[in-house]
């Protein structure tokens, strides 16, 4: 569908633009009809407030004066733990559809529904088996699941909930090792999978594991049924009406999930999040959006397909919950176009990497006719206002066709990016930054913002403050700084790590998120650096290194891209993995070359991409010494298997520079006049 975006019929398509241009009847411009539909009260110029300008504390100018521990209850209040989400949803849709999916045995595209009162009842099964056959302990006892998104995902991680069993999440991409390290510990109770394929490797280990109670597989699929291995079916088949158990009382102070952080500077740690963190979290972005009129019938489905495992999916989809919306899940992302152009989403949440891949897909097809770049260019400004809904049509389908707000996180947004995507969908875009520890929320843009590159103010459950970083230039004083976090969002330490919680969470409750930010000044916060990442060079620069990844991974020539330094040199390397289909495509080899690993030798394919790399750092206005001096093609790509990714898929820093420790420091020793080409400004 990609490559069909924008097809002009010909050279006449610019004269009849002229001509529409001027019989048209002064049409609204995006920010004019965003503003009129999604208007919050928002003094943009004035986004926060400080309200302790001895510590520099400062909140969302709506929410100054409130309790950050009790303004959310006002919302949903008979909702006091997440497994009473459910039935909140129920009575607000009147027991409407709430999970959807497609058959897999038959042909048919359409959604076949479960009802709220349908998930409610089987999620109920679920967890009074947990209790009563398995003899699980409320607020005690774990279960794991390893699985892609489906309906018995959601069927298990509420019946867990319901009944007060904490729920770890496992990502799909876990190898055996990793599995069987999260298992023991944690001392999960109950492993769930969708197939025993997921757990074949290391299935011998775990039936012989006491630690494990039971196996639970979701597929309904025949296997040698051993005495630790239920299927899902059988349990739901075998359970009635009268084996649902009355719901135990669950402390809403008491620990959800265990939830995986990222680990990119070592060992994944388990974040504990309680039920009244994760609500809390996720009740103040919903305030924040109705606030903005971001609410039924514009919410009314979602699509997810976004792992499971991940605290910014689970965030999207316990607000739908909670507002009696439905969801479709999509079992994989390579599936994610087919299933948005039937389930039709109202609203998606969606991470900056798969809008970069849209983009640059239909960026190179525009680029290719001159026609269609004076199209899009003309688009893009609203020239005339009414041209974006005529050349961006197809855009809007690849979504579905029916987006009426989407939710962005986990990385910034690239301003023409951005842009981009606010004009060819005429939709909010609402970026928000959170981490794991945070509950998932943090701040969020409002929708009348109009600027770029910021992650805007904290939700009603959040105050910030930003504190200076140790031997660096960011200052509080000049509203530069680690970004800090304090509220009822805030997680209750990492399971078993009381040396990292208390590095994580200091004495006044404050979250040091490891990010560097800084208030801009209309008094949105923009996230401009990682603490642990920064370096400095031989002249006294600091470095970020994922701020310069994310502006030299828009070459279309790779496919990844580790940059890293060192403090007795000027300027900065890299590592680079390219794009093979690219290159088989696009370059024509002066040795014969026929894998990746021949093309990675040849300096001819060096030279180009080190130009187009260049080229992008000239663009973005990167500074000399933030420029590329040198770079090591390498053929493998970055990967958990091979250490270099975590289960979130970000590098590795720390193992990724001991493993290429030889090669960084050779790409040094370059001729000076080389570097000195490539370096001047």
């Amino acid at each position: 569908m990609l490559q069909s975006v924008l097809k002009p019929k010909g050279l006449y398509t610019v004269s009849f633009i002229r001509f529409i241009s001027l019989t048209y009847v002064n049409p609204s411009t995006y920010k004019e009809r965003i503003q009129r539909m999604y208007n919050d009260g928002i003094d943009v110029n004035q986004q926060t407030v400080e309200t302790n300008p001895t510590e520099r504390i400062r909140r969302c100018t709506f929410f100054k004066d409130i309790d950050l521990y009790s303004y959310y209850k006002k919302m949903s209040p008979n909702v006091q733990t997440i497994g009473d989400a459910l039935h909140e949803g129920c009575a607000l849709s009147n027991d409407g559809p709430c999970v959807g999916y497609l058959p897999s045995s038959t042909n048919n595209k359409s959604i076949e529904w479960f009802s709220y009162s349908q998930v409610i009842a089987q999620s109920e099964y679920v967890g009074s088996y947990l209790w009563r056959k398995t003899k699980l302990t409320p607020m005690q006892s774990k279960v794991a699941i390893i699985s892609s998104n489906r309906p018995e995902y959601l069927f298990v991680e509420q019946g867990c909930y319901m009944y007060g069993f904490i729920v770890v999440s496992l990502y799909t991409t876990s190898n055996a090792e990793a599995i069987l390290n999260l298992l023991k510990r944690t001392q999960t109770d109950v492993l769930v999978v969708d197939n025993l394929e997921r757990i074949q490797s290391c299935k011998d280990e775990l039936l012989n594991n006491d630690q494990i109670k039971e196996i639970i597989i979701m597929d309904d699929e025949k296997y040698d049924e051993h005495s630790k291995i239920r299927s899902l079916s059988s349990i739901l088949k075998s359970m009635k009406k009268t084996d649902i158990c009355e719901r135990p009382t669950i402390d809403p102070d008491s620990v959800a999930t265990y939830t995986l952080t990222s680990g990119t500077t070592g060992e994944s740690k388990l974040a504990m999040i309680s039920h009244d963190n994760f609500l809390s979290s996720t009740r103040g972005n919903l305030i924040r959006l109705e606030n903005a009129n971001m609410k039924r019938p514009l919410t009314n489905r979602h699509c997810s397909f976004l792992p499971m495992a991940h605290i910014f999916e689970r965030f999207v989809i316990l607000q739908i919950l909670q507002r009696g919306t439905s969801l479709v899940f999509c079992p994989s992302p390579d599936k994610v176009v087919d299933y948005l152009s039937i389930v039709k989403p109202t609203q998606a949440s969606v991470v900056p990497r798969i809008f970069n891949k849209i983009y640059d897909r239909i960026m190179t097809d525009v680029n290719k006719s001159p026609i269609k770049r004076f199209l899009v260019q003309q688009a893009l400004r609203e020239q005339p206002p009414f041209l974006p809904r005529l050349v961006f049509g197809k855009v809007k389908k690849i979504f579905g066709g029916e987006l009426k707000g989407i939710i962005t996180s986990s990385a910034p947004l690239k301003p023409d990016v951005m842009h981009f995507f606010r004009i060819a969908l005429d939709i909010p875009i609402i970026e928000g930054y959170g981490q794991t520890e945070a509950g998932g929320g943090g701040t969020s843009t409002h929708p009348t913002d109009m600027t770029y590159g910021t992650v805007g103010t904290p939700l009603p459950t959040m105050e910030a403050k930003l504190i200076d970083v140790p031997g660096t230039n960011y200052r509080s004083e000049n509203n530069q700084g680690e970004v800090c976090f304090r509220g009822p969002s805030v997680f209750k330490g990492y399971y078993n790590d009381e040396a990292k919680t208390q590095e994580t969470i200091d004495k006044d409750g404050w979250l040091h998120t490891g990010d560097v930010g800084e208030w801009t000044t209309n008094g949105a916060l923009r996230i401009i650096d990682r603490v642990k990442h920064i370096f400095k060079l031989s002249q006294g620069k600091y470095i970020a290194p994922e701020r310069l990844e994310d502006v030299y991974i828009r070459s279309q020539w790779i496919a990844q891209i580790f940059v890293d330094g060192i403090s007795t040199e000027e300027t900065v390397v890299a590592i680079v993995i390219p794009d093979e289909d690219y290159i088989r495509k696009h370059f024509k080899s002066t040795t014969n070359a026929t894998t990746l690993a021949e093309w990675c030798k040849d300096d001819k394919l060096k030279k180009i991409i080190l130009s187009d790399l260049n080229q992008l750092a000239e663009k973005y206005n990167l500074k000399s010494y933030e420029k590329l001096s040198n770079i090591y093609l390498h053929s493998e790509l970055f990967s958990q298997d091979n250490g270099l990714l975590t289960v979130t898929l970000k590098t590795r820093r720390s193992n990724a520079r001991k493993h290429f420790e030889s090669i960084l420091q050779s790409l040094y020793k370059v001729s000076p006049n080389i570097t000195s080409k490539i370096t001047q400004k």
